[in-house]
Formats: C-alpha cells, structure tokens, sequence
C-alpha cells in the first residue's frame, strides 16, 4: 500500500514539475520580442491540435491568430516548440490550470476527453471543437464541415469515375466488372465523422442506381499513431498483386499525400483512380498532373476565423451557435493547374 502511494505521489510529482516548466517556458517566450515593444490583448485564447496534418493546421491557426488581433484576442498556439511531446488531454489540463479565457482543440468521443471538457466548461472556460468534435461533450460550438454532405461529394466523383470506366469498356468491347472503392479511415478516430462520411458516400452510390453487382465500398484501417505507419500501410495496398483497388478514396492530407506517392513508386498512376482530400501546394501539383483525379478542401481561413468569433461571442453574449459550418470546395484537374499559378 505504502509503495503504491508513493508511485501515485511520483506520479502526481512529475505532472506538476511538467506544468511548471511548460508555464515557465511559454511565459519566457511571450516576455520576448522586440526590444521597447509590446502589446496588449483582453483576451488569452489557446488553440491545442496534434503533430499530424501540421501544414492543415499551421493554416487553421495562421487565420485564428489574424482574427484574434482583430478582436483584441492573443491566441497561442498551445504545446508547440516545447522540449517534450505532451499527450493533447494533459495540454487540456495545462490550460484549464492556466485559466486561459478559451480553448480551441479537435474533439473526439474518449470518455477521458469528454471528462476533461466538462472539467474546463464548469470552471468557466468556453471551448470550441475544430473539425472533430466530441458530441457527447458539453462544448460551446463544433467548427466543422457538414461529414454526411462530404460523403456525398465524394460520391459523386466515385460516379464520374464509374462513368468514365463504363465508358472505356464499351469502347474497348470488355467486359465490365464490379468497381471496388477502397476508403482509408484513420483508426485512432473515435469520432461518428468517418462512418457519417461513408454513408454519404454509399447512399449516394445507392441512389444512382449503383449496387452491389456494379461497384463495393470497403474501408482500410491506417494506424496514424508511429511514425511512417500510415506511409507503411498505404504502401501495402499498392503491393498486394491482383487486389488493387479501382478507385481508392483519401480522407485525410496525409493519407492523401502517402497515396499518390505510393503511385508515382509503384508505377500505379491511372491504374488506380485517387481521390484526395486537402489543397496543400504537392495536393494541387498531383491533381494537375492526373496523379490524383480530384481533391476536397476545406476552407482553413474560415475554419480559423470562425473559432475566434464563436469564443468571443460567447464571451460578449454567454451564447454561441453550436455548430457553425466550414465551406469545402471540389478542386479537379484545371482547377488546380489555376490555383498552382496563382501560388
């Protein structure tokens, strides 16, 4: 029993040395700057998301941070630069411990996440769920996009491309077979996002007359969590002769990114049709060459913008909407050769 106590002390011990440093660090990083200069804010917003997606994400804050200088709003990036790699739940308990006056952080539906929420929200901290949202949480707003709708679009490209196939074989007199679309679903998500993303696309497929005869919606797990482990499993798809897919769907950047890599390795190009997710400059580069047939992006500057307002509407108001949408736009072929351009 004495000994038990004392790894639970040792425990205890070091979370509170860990917060201490980490206080320590972020308050010697915000006293710098320019020497004889500084500003003054009304508000301390954090926004704490993970290391995976950084490009995506680096967006989404670039535009949070532009619209809380407009509101008199600092808004920090919480976590980052930081000698030791905190768990994003112990980084929820830094900044409730902070006092920040909100949060903004990707949701799940872990019941220890949920907790920690309903911790922050009672001590009267409003929080905003950014693209992930934990429903069964007592969260202000969800910042998002509509999933089911996302089904739908990407259903639709699955039907031009189903199309354009028909089309090739009755040219070449072949006979056509059913269509396999493979979908890559992140693992670790405990969030509905994935499975309303996927009715979207299987009513879709469903109300254009498409059945089991003439095409099959199947799901690949990726396991994001260790590095190159999403790059590892892609991979394997594009290896296992004979059972590659037809149309192979991406619903995140990086898997977006490892699956047209893996094509142009492999020697796969048209061979497998890719649908991506995300506009990131290698994304449009690969959408206008036809490594990838199409790619949905969301809008980042106002997905970022749209937290800041929403926790300073409830600051101001003591109410926010609870969901506000995010606008996703389809990008094809020419329209990424434009948008390459203008970069």
């Amino acid at each position: 029993m004495i000994r038990k106590r004392t790894i639970v002390f040792a425990v205890e011990l070091a979370f509170l040395l860990g917060c201490l440093i980490f206080f320590w660090q972020r308050f010697r990083e915000l006293g710098r700057g320019e020497e004889g200069s500084y500003e003054l804010y009304d508000r301390h917003y954090v926004m704490i998301t993970g290391r995976e997606d950084s490009d995506f994400w680096d967006r989404v804050y670039e535009s949070a941070v532009a619209e809380g200088k407009k509101r008199g709003a600092y808004v920090e990036r919480f976590g980052e630069d930081l000698a030791v790699e905190y768990r994003r739940n112990d980084l929820l308990k830094m900044a409730m411990q902070a006092s920040v006056d909100g949060i903004i952080v990707p949701g799940d539906e872990e019941e220890e996440t949920i907790a920690i929420l309903q911790d922050i929200v009672e001590q009267g901290i409003p929080v905003v769920n950014v693209l992930q949202d934990s429903t069964g949480s007592i969260r202000q707003c969800f910042v998002g996009n509509n999933s089911y709708n996302l089904g739908q679009d990407y259903g639709n490209q699955i039907l031009n491309l189903l199309a354009e196939r028909e089309n090739a074989a009755g040219t070449d007199g072949g006979t056509k077979e059913p269509a396999r679309v493979l979908v890559l679903v992140d693992e670790n998500r405990t969030d509905t996002s994935q499975n309303l993303i996927l009715l979207g696309i299987r009513e879709t497929l469903e109300n254009a007359g498409e059945n089991a005869d003439s095409v099959s919606v199947e799901t690949s797990p990726v396991d994001n969590s260790r590095g190159f482990s999403s790059e590892e499993a892609i991979r394997d798809i594009f290896l296992k002769a004979g059972k590659l897919p037809d149309i192979l769907v991406c619903l995140s950047a990086v898997h977006t990114r490892c699956a047209y890599q893996a094509a142009v390795d492999y020697n796969k190009v048209g061979i497998v049709q890719m649908l991506g997710y995300y506009d990131s400059d290698a994304i449009l580069e690969a959408v206008s060459k036809n490594i990838l047939y199409s790619t949905i992006a969301l809008d980042t500057e106002q997905m970022g913008r749209l937290c800041v307002q929403a926790l300073d509407e409830y600051m101001e108001t003591g109410y926010t909407n609870n969901y506000m949408a995010v606008d996703t736009q389809l990008i094809t072929s020419e329209e990424a050769g434009r948008l390459v351009q203008e970069r």
